[in-house]
């Protein structure tokens, strides 16, 4: 497994991410990490847990991972990994671990890929989870808003009703069970601890984000 620290890229192997994940009560995979800030704010905040940000784009780790390998009098922590890889491929050290799986405002080919439950983002993140693991899921419903942006005009709009509709069955044939869909709260989108969430929620009286919760199921 490629873990970005700072410039350099360190392979872990499957044992060695085995006794971190035994010396902590848990695992939370955020998928899409992109700068890394959310996976950094969850290990800070939960240091029994490991906490693995994952993304393929390597450079917009790099600063956070770097701040992670300081002392833990300059803010470093050692239950947090940035993990170079996409969630299509994910690395086998990683696959049947979490027990949390975030996705919080994806981009690109992710955020087209849980829109549209396309078989190889769903498989990839059902990958990661151990049985029964929760999903947390959050997309930023504004982006539909004129002018949309050209990557997402062919895409259904995200709405709870799209997810209730289109997605819950969809989820399932690949085994996520959605349990929960809903608007969030001004108060909950000012917590996302990511650049991306306060760039969306900018400037705007009523930030539309759409939030859904899903279980993995037994394997």
């Amino acid at each position: 497994m490629r873990v970005v620290r700072g410039r350099d890229l360190a392979e872990v192997s499957e044992a060695e991410v085995a006794a971190l994940a035994a010396a902590h009560e848990g695992l939370t995979v955020d998928v899409g990490t992109g700068d890394g800030r959310l996976a950094y704010a969850c290990a800070r905040r939960h240091p029994q847990r490991l906490v693995v940000g994952m993304d393929p784009a390597r450079d917009q780790m790099r600063e956070t991972s770097w701040r992670a390998l300081r002392k833990p009098s300059r803010g470093g922590l050692p239950n947090v990994l940035f993990v170079w890889a996409g969630v299509e491929a994910p690395p086998a050290e990683l696959k049947g671990r979490a027990d949390r799986v975030a996705v919080i405002l994806p981009w690109g080919r992710l955020m087209v890929g849980l829109t549209l439950a396309l078989p190889d983002i769903l498989e990839g993140l059902r990958a990661l989870a151990a049985p029964g693991a929760r999903f947390d899921l959050v997309l930023g419903a504004d982006v539909w808003q004129d002018p949309v942006p050209a990557d997402l005009r062919d895409l259904p709009e995200v709405t709870v009703d799209y997810v209730e509709s289109v997605l819950v069955p969809a989820y399932e044939r690949h085994g996520l069970r959605i349990v929960e869909s809903r608007m969030l709260a001004r108060e909950e989108i000012a917590g996302l601890a990511t650049t991306w969430a306060r760039r969306l929620a900018h400037g705007r009286d009523e930030p539309r984000f759409v939030y859904v919760r899903a279980l993995a199921a037994p394997s």
